[in-house]
């Protein structure tokens, strides 16, 4: 009984000589920590003297104060389509636990997770972690001071991935605020109270200065708070907030030039001649696929959302742009042979008349079968403005056409053969003489509407050579002002979420 005594004042009285924390090699300067000792184990493996089941405060009646804090190493691009992004950082918690206070003159390195792991230490999860490990490459990434006072500095390295309910219908010209949740999991806050530190030697949340990403800028990172209230009671809840920026010209290099050249080149059909159909179908069919192609490239790279995306409203401008030039040149091409159409209309008049005079011989004729000779045209020539007002000048049975019929009609059921083979040369001559003046009437419509339908699709297209440019251009000065300056679902850094 005296020896173990004696033991044990020698014991205190080595802890406590101040010589036995000093540098050998430089006994003037101060160790930075102390090893873990024998006694200090023996303390937290009784049970009768440290219970580590129970919170530092839970007999005082007063909640534990937990203070956090983290340095960001590293981000990797926040991923649109599976909603998250990766971390890796350094997470300190710091708290007062009179029951490991010592007297030594230095806080006490632990380093084995064992003998933390008999220590009670805060249960923090991120709870909108997708994925989360600590790093163990060389050896476990974590450290632990026991300061003489009973503080305890617990810091380790983890990597997770965190999920972000990104609001994408500004992608790509989008801005995105994504928190990370930081709570207990066993104690409410009656029992464990999660804060940010405000010592002013250490930051709450520092980023390394040299984080990049390939895609978004770091605009800044804030901690803030949350609603930790659950069906099971209210839990203290703390939050990192990361607002990032994304970075454009890959996307104008990939998607907004290539589909605006395609949407400029869609309009050479306006400069193309309107009896070229074949050209400009295949131009309008080709610029309206490759738009198509572009657009399903570009969602795949993005999750299915029941909102639409300002990419989805360019991509859609751009292919109703190359759609309406395929709808332009169907205008066109109508509108030119919608005039052939009435003259085929008028041809087909005529041979209705010309079969009732054949009808009248028992001979079906149409104008077509009549030859130039037949009608007392020899050469054919081009029929003129000038040569059909003469035409119907020297022809004044045209103007009586209805008179004609009726009496000539009449003069074909006389029964004396003289009188009727007079009658029949006199009609035959008459006939051919009115279908040569309606050859040349038709002629002469089919060249006029085919000349007016071709200059109505010319003014058409010259139209358009102007109408779509401007359009277009008016789109893009909304379309960017819009998604440029308008910011409705970030606040500033002054807002009250933020610490």
């Amino acid at each position: 009984m005296i020896h173990d005594l004696g033991l044990f004042l020698l014991l205190k009285l080595v802890l406590s000589s101040p010589n036995l924390y000093r540098d050998p090699h430089d006994p003037g300067k101060d160790l930075a920590f102390l090893p873990l000792t024998k006694p200090f184990i023996d303390q937290i493996s009784d049970e009768s003297r440290y219970n580590r089941y129970a919170t530092p405060t839970q007999y005082d009646g007063i909640p534990t104060n937990v203070s956090i804090s983290m340095y960001i190493e590293g981000i990797t691009s926040f991923q649109a389509r599976t909603m998250d992004f990766h971390i890796d950082m350094y997470f300190q918690q710091d708290w007062i636990d009179a029951r490991l206070a010592h007297n030594g003159s230095a806080p006490i390195l632990v380093r084995d997770k064992a003998i933390f792991k008999q220590m009670w230490h805060p249960d923090v999860y991120f709870a909108n972690a997708r994925s989360a490990s600590f790093q163990h490459v060389t050896d476990d990434n974590f450290l632990v001071w026991i300061y003489p006072n009973g503080r305890v500095w617990y810091d380790c390295r983890i990597s997770a991935t965190i999920m972000c309910d990104m609001n994408l219908w500004k992608f790509p010209l989008d801005q995105q605020e994504c928190d990370m949740r930081i709570l207990s999991y066993a104690y409410p806050e009656k029992q464990l109270r999660l804060r940010w530190t405000n010592r002013t030697d250490l930051k709450a949340i520092e980023a390394n200065p040299e984080i990049k990403m390939p895609d978004m800028e770091l605009v800044f990172i804030k901690q803030g708070h949350c609603n930790g209230t659950y069906a099971t009671g209210v839990w203290s809840c703390m939050t990192a907030v990361f607002r990032v920026e994304r970075q454009m010209m890959h996307h104008v290099m990939q998607t907004y030039l290539p589909t605006c050249l395609i949407v400029v080149i869609s309009w050479f059909n306006f400069w193309l001649d309107v009896d070229s159909a074949p050209a400009r179908v295949t131009l309008s069919i080709t610029t309206l696929l490759t738009i198509s192609t572009q657009a399903n490239g570009v969602e795949l790279a993005l999750p299915e959302v029941s909102y639409m995306k300002a990419i989805d409203v360019w991509m859609g401008a751009c292919m109703a742009f190359v759609f309406g030039v395929m709808i332009e040149f169907t205008i066109c091409h109508y509108a030119k042979n919608l005039e052939m159409a009435r003259g085929e209309r008028c041809k087909a008049l005529v041979n209705t008349a010309i079969g009732f005079f054949g009808a009248s011989f028992g001979k079906q004729t149409s104008i077509d079968e009549l030859n130039d000779e037949d009608l007392g045209m020899p050469g054919g020539g081009t029929i003129t403005l000038k040569s059909l007002r003469e035409e119907d000048e020297t022809e004044p049975r045209l103007r009586g056409l209805n008179g004609d019929f009726e009496r000539n009609g009449s003069l074909l059921h006389d029964t004396h053969p003289l009188r009727q083979k007079r009658q029949s040369v006199s009609f035959t001559k008459f006939r051919k003489q009115t279908a040569s003046t309606a050859r040349r009437a038709i002629r002469f419509l089919r060249d006029v509407r085919k000349l007016r339908g071709r200059r109505l699709a010319q003014r058409i297209d010259e139209k358009c050579r102007v109408a779509f440019p401007m359009a277009f251009l008016i789109f893009n000065i909304c379309y960017w002002s819009f998604y440029l300056f308008f910011h409705p679902n970030l606040g500033d850094e002054t807002n009250p979420r933020y610490l």
